[in-house]
């Protein structure tokens, strides 16, 4: 089994060069020594995040060689990039702003083939590389048709330019695309529909689209499907035989709560924990499904919570896009969807290393650490991630239960 698990650099990421190389000296290798301190041949898998600027930077040759003498030093394994966030992701107010550039700007493709130049750069020898990307765009307003054919030009491209490397050297390093709640593709459905009818059907020729389909790739977001209420083992499956192969797996948890199942003591204590919850950084969509099962997506948690008019809900069920710590099954009065993170691994683990994931990519995306609620932030960061990292590993170390 091919397996690459790792965790995302982007909860400390660098606005610059600079700062890159400095948290991985202050974060990634203190995570390191938390997990394989007495076994100093181990590597600590990264996913990295440069935005433009430090992207445009780390292509200098000097900085370049910087780079790869600080990931071998500090013995880190960088597999995967996340090219979802261009600008700057630890600004005050991120929100909206990080769903742009789009797929129809050149400045989005331009940026993504940087990230591809960088990580074939320093993708360690005989590993596959992967690289997540943003669902397009923001959900509204509609893709218009010439939105679209820019869309369909700029994937293309970036599937030539991924071929053409692993033409000249080897190196398999696949796009792939992540749906999110409330953007132009906003589940799996909505993916396998846009990727199927609308992509690769614009590709006329035959080997182009092979091309498109060994390259552009989904990335399974276990948060965001879980907001979205998808039963993972059903929606992955059906990808899979779409004949669209998974990229990479981001390893995440959302909150949940179920209304319905709490008293009145326990709904006040859910109602009250649930707004340290509301923060000014992160887009927080939040997915309400009412007791007769109609749903309705709520573009931030601070809107859900200002249409129930300061009471809590008698019955429903709240799923928040808010990206928690993995090893925590509840939080305090609210529960997480912990438990999605097993059953998307009993589903994709038979694929690991095949041509549906070829990758075998996982990687923990805990972002969220500096805008939680004060009573869930840790002491130290890079003990938080580790503890991730150890959790995760641990439970792909069981044995697979039947799904019979």
């Amino acid at each position: 089994m091919i397996l690459q698990t790792g965790y995302c650099t982007n909860v400390h990421a660098g606005r610059d060069f600079a700062a890159v190389i400095d948290n991985l000296h202050l974060f990634s290798h203190r995570i390191w020594s938390c997990m394989h301190e007495s076994d100093s041949d181990k590597t600590l898998g990264v996913g990295l995040w440069f935005s433009e600027l430090s992207a445009i930077q780390a292509l200098e040759p000097a900085n370049l060689e910087k780079l790869r003498s600080t990931l071998a030093n500090l013995k880190l394994a960088p597999f995967t990039l996340n090219g979802f966030p261009q600008g700057d992701f630890h600004q005050k107010r991120v929100k909206h702003q990080v769903y742009l550039p789009t797929w129809w700007e050149a400045s989005r493709a331009n940026y993504t083939s940087q990230l591809i130049r960088l990580l074939g750069a320093i993708l360690p020898e005989g590993m596959a590389g992967s690289i997540s990307t943003l669902p397009i765009a923001w959900g509204t307003p509609e893709l218009s048709s010439e939105q679209q054919t820019l869309v369909v030009k700029h994937w293309t491209e970036i599937a030539q330019q991924l071929d053409r490397l692993k033409q000249n050297t080897g190196r398999h390093i696949v796009l792939a695309v992540e749906p999110e709640p409330g953007c132009m593709l906003t589940d799996s459905a909505s993916f396998r529909s846009f990727y199927l009818d609308r992509f690769l059907a614009a590709i006329p020729s035959s080997e182009d689209r092979r091309i498109a389909q060994d390259h552009i790739t989904l990335c399974h977001d276990v948060c965001h499907a879980a907001v979205m209420y998808e039963d993972q083992s059903k929606e992955i499956q059906q990808s899979i035989e779409a004949g669209i192969r998974i990229g990479k797996v981001q390893v995440s948890s959302a909150v949940a709560i179920d209304w319905k199942k709490l008293d009145e003591e326990q709904r006040e204590a859910s109602w009250s924990q649930l707004a340290g919850f509301v923060e000014e950084r992160y887009l927080h969509q939040t997915h309400i499904e009412t007791s007769n099962g109609q749903r309705l997506l709520v573009e931030d948690l601070p809107d859900a919570i200002a249409s129930c008019n300061g009471t809590p809900p008698s019955d429903g069920k709240w799923r928040i896009h808010f990206h928690v710590p993995i090893y925590l099954p509840s939080l305090g009065a609210l529960d997480s969807t912990q438990s999605e993170i097993y059953r998307c691994w009993q589903v994709l683990a038979p694929h690991v290393g095949k041509e549906s994931f070829p990758t075998g990519h996982f990687e923990v995306e805990t972002y969220a650490w500096t805008v939680l609620p004060k009573e869930l932030q840790v002491a130290e960061l890079s003990k938080g991630i580790a503890k991730e990292m150890q959790w995760f590993e641990s439970m792909i170390s069981q044995p697979l239960v039947s799904q019979n």
